[in-house]
């Protein structure tokens, strides 16, 4: 009877968890930004400006050098509204007024002049200017540093006008874009850099080519009719920086300029001109110019019909600065406020007060960790703040460019500021209110990082640390003592885990730990589910990474560049061991003092982002070193070094010589065990006609030299258009695949092959796939495509046997974007194999290729691949769209088996889908579900812990970050599965239990008896 009972029991509790199974896996709204996150940029600002609005407060207007025009609220950084253009299409200029802002951008060889309503970002009309003369100067001083587009808008008028490269002045009429009259100077010498408008005249200023130096020329046009004349003023100038134009609008305009030993200002309209001597600036009016130890520089505030500008100085002590004005009834300059000397590196910005009061900030590092504001108001010499903000000069390097604003409800200032790394600041007063991480809009790579177990929690505080002579001298009684007072501390936070621990049990959501993690100071770990890991971003010039469970929250960040320095590669060289934290090796190039180029590699902890300085071996693991090469390849090795258990690194230099790193004794002894199984391949970049291949070799003079050993060239022509290689460690779960009738087809699985991908330059264009072996150069297989669009990128991607590429067909029965899916294997035959149980690429076997092609519903800017901790779950290929989405299109829909007649008994026991020549444009396919992702460059992925869940990446001007389940989440319960429930039904059956059971007892005692 009690066994029985036992079945009834366990057979309930089976059932409660059948109907709590999840048979279908969907994204519902309240799962929407759960599992996933999403980061907007916009990049490092190129002109930045706020813009305020009656109703609706402040905000900052941007333009980015990635090509976005966006509106930012002060109050919480966020992006209000933002333009994403085309990448062929630059932002020259950007410029607001009144509700309207205008931008000027280059596409191919016009202009796109548009106007946007301020507050919402709608383009209210557009305009293409045509036909604009390009002026060709040799002077590179003059060329280089004159700005391509100036725009202005007219004081008493609806007019904006604008400048385009130095020739070209448009009148447009603002309210509606049309246009009123143009002056075209392509045919002059003169190349104008500024304009400003007075009392119904443009002036355009500019310099003029004469015989040693440039002369300063004015252009006069009418307002109205567009009109002109010119006039060239009694000056030399040797560089356009030299020069600056000042007020205008509802003033009159002025040149100054640095002549010789003078200073001197020019009122637009006349041929009069005023000058002061440096010398007597020097001695007498500016105290802090008496150090003066180099040529002074103009620099202009950039405030509208304002004459006041700033002289800085270089001094043995620093730089010094001066603010000056240009009187306007006299024409001469005025002194106004001695910056006096402090850093070097000191940037100014200005704005003015509702009592139209000049106010100039100077904002300078001063420790690693903090920066000095000085906030002035140079007309009265007050200073009227002086704020310490911190500030990360290790994570975010030099101050670069600043705008200022008087905050007048607050009565306080506040500040945008750009860091060398490209990310925003905004300040206000002593407060860091918000920054924005713009450096990962321009992330050139980036990789997951796994995490230790949590076991390693305890080991960091007792046993990392402990230096080789401890570890071998220690009694285990004062390691368990050192054990239990680590134990002890962490008791502190029991009561938030315990909390955390009701909340997962009842919510079965796992990350809820992590929030203990990040008030803690217990290292990095991953969680149960393998969910949990780091994303390491390489920028231009810095390192950051991410953590995937807390919405991408920063971990650490560490600048390392400069104007001459940039990242090329990163790579994850070590994972992470017991004691061994996980090692990252990022490679950059930097010119030196004499201008040649050195490749610098770093090697850091992955966890925290610091130097990683072995214990032991440190002369043969520096965390930096600096080569005097160029490279043209960098390949991270299938090989260890034996010392540190670190992946090797192949460099490849512009000379065609071999490096390995790191270069020490046991590094090259395991590399020479690699050497003659490793074979690559070079001038493999889009453009390139040919491709070659090459092998590593002895060298007497240095252990290792490569050498060509086959030459690929392609038809005349075709030239490279996309290369597809297999991802690194992929899992393969089965070497065949079962067909219906449980027979195998043998998957063919080269590591060397490449899919390589040609466009002619005849027309029609021809598309070329070519599969090669890198090991001998042998062309495996090859397929034409006539008649394809060269104006639309060619995409390719490999995964174990599958190859997949898209592109744009012209042909009349199938225009449109095309996909083609290959998939190749041993042998057409049903259980046959190559002869030798060994794949060699110098045999003679080729593959067998199946293929079919289908129509895909868009464009793509990039192709990944799931991937699984075994590769057992089926993949799902991950597009990147035109339209700033994610689309997943499972491998069984991309299967070049699916049949083209009714489906056999076979066909369905193998779970083919029947052919159908378009993929469907299935919404429910989108991951990224409503989200606009724009800039997407590259998708990675990486496996969980999971057998059924993959993590992906998208990457490019903004991050998105999910997990995805190809095959369904076929090894966890769902989220809607209530493990409370489950305890309660349990709890109530051992309640009914312990009720009934002296219930039933009495029953059959009194049976007994009766």
């Amino acid at each position: 009877m009690g066994r029985l009972l036992a079945l009834r029991v366990f057979a309930l509790l089976i059932l409660s968890l059948v109907l709590h199974v999840e048979l279908v896996s969907s994204i519902y709204a309240n799962q929407a930004g759960v599992i996933d996150w999403h980061h907007q940029y916009i990049g490092t600002p190129k002109v930045s400006f706020f813009h305020k609005f009656v109703s609706r407060g402040a905000y900052v207007l941007v333009a980015s050098d990635r090509n976005v025009l966006a509106s930012i609220n002060v109050r919480s950084g966020n992006i209000d509204w933002r333009q994403v253009f085309d990448g062929n299409e630059d932002i020259l200029a950007f410029k607001g007024y009144e509700n309207t802002a205008i931008s000027v951008s280059r596409r191919d060889n016009d202009y796109m002049v548009r106007s946007w309503e301020s507050h919402s970002g709608f383009m209210l009309w557009e305009n293409r200017i045509k036909n604009v003369g390009l002026y060709k100067n040799s002077n590179p001083s003059i060329e280089n540093d004159a700005p391509k587009v100036e725009v202005i808008f007219a004081a008493n008028k609806p007019n904006v006008l604008i400048l385009l490269e130095g020739s070209t002045v448009i009148n447009l009429n603002a309210i509606d874009g049309k246009q009123i009259w143009r002056s075209d100077l392509a045919e002059s010498s003169t190349i104008l850099y500024k304009l400003v408008e007075f009392k119904e005249k443009v002036y355009g200023v500019g310099l003029k080519k004469s015989f040693s130096s440039y002369t300063i020329e004015v252009v006069t046009y009418d307002i109205s009719s567009g009109i002109l004349k010119t006039q060239l003023l009694n000056s030399k100038v040797d560089n356009i920086k030299d020069m600056i134009v000042l007020g205008g609008s509802i003033q009159d305009g002025f040149i100054i300029w640095s002549e010789g030993g003078f200073i001197r200002v020019n009122r637009l309209g006349t041929t009069s001109i005023e000058q002061s001597s440096l010398e007597e600036l020097y001695e007498n009016v500016i105290p802090s110019f008496v150090n003066a130890d180099g040529i002074l520089e103009l620099l202009d505030l950039n405030i509208r019909s304002r004459t006041e500008f700033l002289v800085q100085v270089p001094t043995k002590k620093g730089n010094t600065a001066a603010a000056f004005k240009v009187d306007h009834a006299s024409g001469r300059l005025v002194a106004l406020y001695d910056f006096e000397e402090k850093s070097e590196n000191s940037i100014y910005s200005a704005t003015f007060d509702k009592n139209e009061r000049i106010i100039i900030s100077r904002s300078r590092v001063i420790a690693e960790n903090a920066t000095e504001v000085d906030i002035i108001a140079p007309g009265s010499g007050t200073i009227l703040g002086n704020y310490k903000i911190p500030y990360s000069f290790n994570s975010y390097g030099e101050l670069k460019k600043s705008v200022l604003d008087v905050d007048s409800k607050a009565m306080g200032y506040r500040m945008l500021v750009t860091s060398a790394d490209g990310s925003m600041h905004f300040w206000k007063d002593h407060d860091v209110v918000w920054k924005s991480e713009e450096s990962l809009a321009h992330t050139i790579e980036a990789e997951f990082l796994d995490l230790p177990e949590r076991k390693l929690w305890t080991q960091e505080s007792d046993e990392l640390a402990e230096q080789p002579e401890e570890t071998e001298t220690i009694s285990p009684l004062i390691r368990y003592i050192r054990r239990l007072k680590t134990h002890i501390e962490q008791l502190k936070d029991f009561p938030a885990y315990l909390a955390t621990y009701v909340q997962r049990l009842i919510t079965g959501d796992y990350e809820a730990e992590f929030k203990l993690t990040n008030k803690s100071k217990v290292s990095l770990h991953r969680d149960t589910f393998g969910f949990r890991k780091l994303l390491i971003f390489v920028t231009r010039t810095k390192l950051v990474a991410l953590d995937t469970i807390n919405k991408g929250q920063i971990i650490w960040s560490r600048f390392f560049g400069n104007d001459v320095f940039e990242f090329k590669n990163i790579f994850i060289v070590r994972s992470s061991t017991v004691k061994y934290p996980p090692i990252v090796v990022a490679i950059g190039i930097q010119k030196n003092s004499e201008g040649k180029f050195v490749t610098r590699l770093f090697r850091l902890n992955g966890l925290t982002g610091e130097d990683f300085i072995p214990a032991e071996n440190e002369k043969s693991f520096p965390p930096e070193l600096s080569i005097p090469i160029t490279t043209k390849r960098i390949l991270k090795l299938p090989v260890e070094e034996p010392d540190e258990r670190t992946h090797i690194i192949a460099l490849i230099d512009e000379e065609l010589k071999f490096h390995i790193y790191p270069n020490h004794e046991n590094s090259i002894k395991a590399f020479t065990q690699f050497a003659p199984s490793f074979y690559f391949t070079l001038s493999d970049d889009i453009g390139e006609k040919a491709l070659k291949g090459y092998k590593v070799v002895k060298n007497n003079v240095q252990p290792f030299d490569i050498t060509e050993i086959w030459t690929l060239n392609f038809p005349e022509g075709e030239s490279i258009a996309a290369i597809g290689r297999r991802p690194p460690n992929e899992k393969v779960a089965s070497l065949g695949r079962v067909l219906g009738d449980r027979s195998v087809l043998y998957k063919y699985l080269n590591p060397h092959l490449v899919a390589i991908a040609t466009l002619s330059t005849s027309i029609p264009t021809e598309l070329n796939v070519y599969l090669v072996d890198v090991v001998k150069g042998s062309i495996l297989h090859h397929a034409t495509h006539e008649n394809v669009g060269s104006s639309h990128p060619v995409r390719i991607a490999q995964v174990e046997n599958s190859i997949v590429y898209h592109f744009w067909s012209e042909n009349d029965n199938e225009k449109g974007y095309v996909i083609v899916v290959y998939e190749l294997y041993e042998s057409e035959n049903k259980d046959q194999r190559f002869e030798s149980p060994v794949l060699s690429s110098f045999a003679h076997e080729r593959p067998h290729v199946i293929a079919q092609a289908y129509m895909f519903p868009y464009g793509i800017n990039a192709i990944g691949v799931t991937t699984t901790k075994h590769g057992i779950a089926t993949r799902e290929f991950l597009f990147a769209l035109d339209t700033d989405q994610v689309f997943g299109v499972s491998k069984r829909f991309l299967d070049p088996r699916r049949p083209q007649h009714a489906l056999t008994n076979e066909d369905k026991e193998e779970m083919l889908i029947p052919y159908d020549p378009a993929i469907p444009d299935n919404k429910k396919w989108v991951l990224s579900y409503h989200l606009s992702i724009a800039g997407i460059r590259h998708i990675i992925t990486s496996p969980a812990l999971l057998e059924s869940t993959s993590l992906v990446l998208a990457y490019g001007l903004d991050l998105w970050f999910t997990r995805e389940a190809p095959s369904k989440t076929f090894d966890v319960l769902s989220e809607d599965f209530s493990k409370g429930t489950l305890l309660a039904t349990i709890l109530g059956l051992i309640l009914s239990i312990l009720i009934t059971k002296p219930m039933v007892r009495r029953k059959k005692v009194n049976a007994r008896w009766y």
